[in-house]
């Protein structure tokens, strides 16, 4: 028989494409359970971005949560060190606060994680994947990279408080110029770094043209380091094809106590929000004690799925519409008929409404014909 190829949504057709992509690079799939203990998510809220979380006392008086996150769990279960890398990929259901409903949502989740010695072979592996993961979902992609060495690096030298330079790195985040001016007043930044400091949020665009800009307001070897940095994976990037859908933006910023060196965020055309996110998260990696590199990206499959679709414009291939008396096998006879000839088929005594066949078939006396047509 024909089997009539199924229609797959558009997360689900990622799905597909993306498993075989991923363990064609040697990364292994990774499950784990719905539940965590709390404490892991309690202590690492700021990694989260939020402390809200699904908890429960289990059987055994601990203290669960439905899981908000899935790298948290591989860093703490890992047996990756300096010495030896584990590559993961997963995909997997996650449970966060929705900000728009301010009710919580299940979130699913494809992504991969290379835990150990990151190679910079392996971090232009990991976001040369997560261009592929975009591509998978629409051609016409963009791929933001940042490097948090910059930013952070950058506040250092202007020797600030820590709770004013959490207060800057949330301005730059919103690209909220206006702020920072007023936070640099604030903080009695000198003029020079002031106006250094409010050139961040317009970093932006073209990879040339944004480091050009960037290396007028490094103040130290080690911002001019991140930048070469950038310069270089940028470089693999284009080598591997890839240049044109690549951009910088050096106002990209995580949380500074889990995040550390390259982090990315990617965009599709037909979605205005991000459906990929990423980076280096070797100080989470040692928050949990684990002596290891790691960088990793999570692809949103929610957001896929918004993609506006070509509508069908029909539901079904064909309907058999038979009598009431019509025996049982001659119904199942001419169902069974239409499919062997790769169609999708349904049978009914009446036809049913808000279901468009494209074609109309008529069952009698164990005869089937196909009505034509009305004009």
């Amino acid at each position: 028989m024909k089997y009539k190829k199924a229609k797959l949504k558009p997360d689900e057709k990622a799905c597909l494409q993306l498993r075989g992509l991923y363990e064609q690079y040697g990364y292994k799939k990774y499950k784990m359970g719905k539940f965590e203990e709390y404490s892991l998510y309690a202590e690492n809220k700021d990694f989260l971005g939020s402390d809200k979380v699904i908890t429960f006392t289990d059987l055994d008086g601990r203290l669960l949560a439905l899981k908000p996150d899935v790298t948290l769990s591989i860093i703490k279960n890992t047996n990756a060190t300096s010495e030896s890398n584990e590559k993961l990929y997963y995909l997997e259901n996650v449970y966060r606060e929705s900000r728009e409903s301010h009710t919580f949502k299940e979130i699913s989740q494809m992504g991969l994680e290379c835990i150990g010695r990151v190679e910079p072979y392996c971090i232009v592996e990991v976001i040369s994947l997560a261009a592929e993961s975009l591509n998978a979902i629409s051609g016409d992609y963009i791929l933001e990279l940042s490097h948090m060495g910059f930013v952070v690096e950058l506040l250092k030298s202007f020797q600030v408080a820590e709770h004013t330079k959490l207060r800057l790195l949330g301005l730059i985040r919103n690209k909220n110029a206006d702020g920072l001016r007023k936070a640099a007043e604030e903080a009695e930044l000198s003029k020079l770094q002031t106006e250094s400091l409010c050139k961040l949020p317009y970093l932006y665009g073209n990879a040339e043209e944004t480091i050009k800009n960037a290396k007028e307001i490094c103040f130290s070897s080690a911002m001019e380091k991140a930048l070469a940095e950038l310069e270089a994976i940028y470089s693999a990037l284009s080598e591997m094809g890839i240049g044109e859908k690549i951009q910088f933006d050096l106002s990209i910023v995580n949380d500074i106590d889990y995040y550390n060196g390259i982090i990315f965020k990617g965009y599709v055309k037909e979605l205005g929000s991000c459906i990929l996110a990423g980076g280096q998260y070797d100080q989470a990696a040692a928050r949990l004690g684990k002596k290891a590199e790691a960088i990793g990206f999570a692809l949103y499959l929610n957001e896929v799925n918004r993609i506006v679709q070509e509508k069908e414009e029909y539901d079904i291939d064909a309907l058999v519409l038979y009598r009431c008396g019509e025996p049982i096998v001659s119904v199942a006879k001419a169902v069974r008929g239409l499919q062997e000839e790769g169609l999708s088929v349904r049978a009914e005594k009446a036809r049913p409404k808000n279901v468009r066949a494209r074609d109309i078939y008529v069952l009698e006396n164990g005869t089937l014909r196909k009505e034509e047509p009305t004009c």
